[in-house]
């Protein structure tokens, strides 16, 4: 199996395929990550919403193999 954060990304793009998508490990260690994710699905729905769509889609490794998840959520920029 890939890494953690290998995980993370492919996860989130099977997840929100229209996603533009950045994840950033902060320490080196495969554990603590950053993740600006800009998706349609987050259109209408509040900051907490955004983000338990990113929880749910990574399931049961929050918390554990994922220690620490900073998340920023958006829709895309009209063009």
């Amino acid at each position: 199996m890939g890494t953690i954060h290998q995980f993370i990304e492919e996860t989130l793009r099977a997840a929100f395929p229209d996603a533009t998508l950045a994840v950033r490990d902060t320490t080196g260690t495969d554990d603590h990550f950053e993740v600006e994710i800009a998706s349609q699905r987050f259109a209408g729905l509040g900051r907490i919403e955004q983000h338990r769509l990113v929880y749910d889609s990574l399931g049961p490794r929050v918390g554990h193999e994922i220690h620490a998840l900073a998340l920023r959520t958006r829709t895309p920029a009209a063009s």
